[in-house]
C-alpha cells in the first residue's frame, strides 16, 4: 500500500470517527444525561486507539510482504504491540468503568461508534485501496 493511500484512509477514519461520536455522545447525553455522553467519548477512544494499532500492524505486514514475498512469517518485531494492546484496551475499560462516572452501554456504544468508522472509511475508501492491486501479468 503506498503511503499517500494509507494517509487518506487514515483521514477518513479520523473524520468519521470524530462524526460517528458527537452524533452518539450527543444522542446519549440528550436522553441519558452527560455520564452517559462522556462514557460514549471514552468508549470511542478505546476503540479508535485499539483499531488504530491493528490497522497499523496490518499495514506493515502488507507492506512487509510486497517487499519481499518470500520472507518468513514471525521474523518483525512487531509482536511486542499486538501482545499489549488487548491487556491495555481491557484496563483503559476498567479504568474508565471504575474511576469515571462511566456506563457500561455508553462504552459499549463508543467501541461501536469507532468501528462503525473504520467501516465507513473502508467502503468509502475501496476504489483506493484497490487501486493498489498489482496487475495480474498476461
Amino acid at each position: 500500500m503506498r503511503p499517500a493511500t494509507w494517509d487518506l484512509v487514515r483521514r477518513r477514519v479520523y473524520l468519521w470517527t470524530l462524526t460517528l461520536t458527537v452524533i452518539a455522545a450527543g444522542l446519549a447525553g440528550a436522553l441519558a444525561g452527560a455520564e452517559q455522553a462522556w462514557s460514549v467519548v471514552a468508549g470511542a477512544a478505546i476503540g479508535f486507539l485499539n483499531l488504530a494499532s491493528l490497522a497499523r500492524a496490518v499495514v506493515r505486514l502488507v507492506a512487509e510482504v510486497q517487499a519481499d514475498p518470500q520472507r518468513r512469517p514471525g521474523g518483525g518485531g512487531g509482536a511486542g504491540l499486538a501482545l499489549v494492546r488487548w491487556p491495555v484496551a481491557a484496563l483503559a475499560t476498567v479504568a474508565v468503568l471504575w474511576y469515571m462516572p462511566g456506563r457500561p452501554e455508553g462504552l459499549a456504544t463508543g467501541v461501536l461508534a469507532a468501528l462503525a468508522a473504520f467501516c465507513l472509511a473502508a467502503l468509502q475508501s475501496r476504489a483506493d485501496l484497490s487501486g493498489d492491486d498489482p496487475e495480474p501479468d498476461a
